[in-house]
């Protein structure tokens, strides 16, 4: 039998995440540019920003700490934000605790939730905390620091003292400068045992915080996490589109992933994020161009699953990005190029997201529908499914590659309003003829 998933809050469920790493968000870099966007965020109809790490951060220019794809970036940064100095303070590259604060309470008068990034699978070497608790640290029978395989010290959760003080600093989060829950950097990394804990202590003061699992283990939503990663779905959207993958690997994913989830537990559906912008061969954007980009970000929000949008997807942005680019350290690298906003190919794509955030904050089918997927005569080329709810449903079409398409459908289906598309799509003799990555959403 299935394990049950924990019961995610509403909010969580009915909007998607926009993920911010603010050295790339803007020219400025800092956490008060974040702050003076939220607005338009909003106005697109975001409810929920997401914080890649803002923590003091260790500066060391020691090369034996920096991790392959810091020196592989050729920035020279010698900051990383997943490499820790000290967790209750801010670092000065993004403001000061007060920035924070500050953002916390804009986010929050405009309806808005705010999640924060922590990092507990390993830390930086310098940090002051290991030198007064080198206990913290797992160790060789030598007493050598034992490294993760990013180069830093791996911390140890059978250290009691090392549980408390991550516990604590979690409870300062969200109580202190009121964060909504935290992202959790690889977090299949850390003993189940104590994030069960870690969600009882943050949800006394705050019954609907969560908790968001960076990791592969699905069975872990029936005991602790609120949602889940989904690698293999950001790489599999990434071969169909960029790579001419056949459009029917979506389905067998999506059908695998059903084994293995608890029932009612929700993965993360999303295609850019700071990990996949910095390693992957080019921009989604530019490889997959502005329509193909569109359609997946307009499958990623119907299907069943919190979608998440990173830095400039909303604007069509094509910048090459890079997480340790900054502007003290900008190397080959861009920042979000927020002026371009009025472009036509941003405009387009802000009236996209903005429909998408309407329909899912307001369609009970995406929020509790099934998905049940259509078989075409055109599976190398089509994503076709359906959500349904009760006697509502929700049809979506998609031609995924760059020649035209044409497929059979329901003889009904030509008396369905259209929802949203990015063509004028035709239908004959029950034939639905789709341009190059022209897509179809029906109600």
């Amino acid at each position: 039998m299935k394990n049950i998933a924990l019961t995610a809050p509403d909010w969580l469920l009915k909007n998607a995440i926009y993920q911010i790493n603010p050295r790339t968000f803007s020219e400025e870099g800092t956490i008060d540019a974040v702050t003076k966007e939220l607005p338009f965020l909003k106005e697109l109809g975001f409810n929920i920003v997401y914080l890649c790490p803002v923590f003091s951060e260790d500066n060391s220019e020691n090369k034996e700490n920096w991790s392959k794809r810091q020196l592989s970036s050729e920035t020279g940064n010698p900051k990383n934000m997943y490499r820790m100095n000290d967790y209750f303070e801010m670092d000065e590259e993004f403001g000061t605790m007060e920035s924070l604060k500050a953002l916390t309470e804009r986010a929050h008068a405009l309806g808005m939730k705010v999640l924060l990034d922590m990092v507990y699978a390993h830390i930086g070497p310098n940090a002051p905390i290991i030198k007064r608790h080198p206990e913290f640290v797992q160790q060789t029978p030598e007493g050598e620091f034992i490294l993760t395989a990013w180069h830093f010290p791996a911390l140890d959760f059978n250290c009691e003292g090392l549980r408390e003080y991550l516990w604590c600093n979690m409870v300062y989060y969200i109580s202190v400068i009121d964060a909504d829950g935290f992202r959790l950097d690889v977090g299949d990394a850390i003993p189940v045992d104590f994030w069960k804990e870690a969600r009882r202590r943050i949800q006394t003061i705050k019954s609907d915080a969560v908790l968001i699992n960076e990791g592969n283990d699905y069975e872990k939503m029936a005991v602790a996490f609120d949602a889940t990663y989904c690698y293999p779905w950001h790489e599999k959207m990434r071969n169909v589109f960029c790579d001419n993958a056949p459009a029917d690997t979506i389905r067998v994913l999506h059908e695998e992933l059903l084994q293995k989830i608890p029932q009612g537990g929700k993965l993360l559906m999303d295609i850019d994020n700071h990990d996949t912008v910095t390693d992957w061969d080019g921009r989604t954007e530019t490889k997959a161009g502005h329509d193909g980009m569109e359609q997946i970000e307009v499958i990623n929000f119907l299907m069943d699953g919190i979608p998440m949008v990173y830095t400039g997807n909303e604007l069509a942005c094509e910048a090459k990005l890079n997480m340790f680019a900054n502007r003290f350290y900008m190397g080959k690298y861009e920042v979000t190029d927020r002026s371009k906003k009025h472009t036509p190919e941003s405009i387009r794509r802000q009236t996209v997201i903005r429909a998408l955030n309407r329909l899912k904050a307001e369609s009970d089918v995406l929020r509790y529908g099934k998905t049940e997927w259509i078989k075409t005569d055109a599976p190398e080329s089509v994503i076709a499914f359906k959500r349904v709810h009760g006697d509502k449903a929700l049809y979506f079409f998609g031609n995924t590659k760059k020649e035209p398409v044409q497929i059979q459908i329901e003889k009904d289906m030509q008396d369905k309003d259209c929802l949203l598309s990015n063509g004028n799509h035709q239908i004959q003799d029950n034939n639905l003829c789709l341009k190059a990555r022209e897509y179809v959403v029906f109600a």
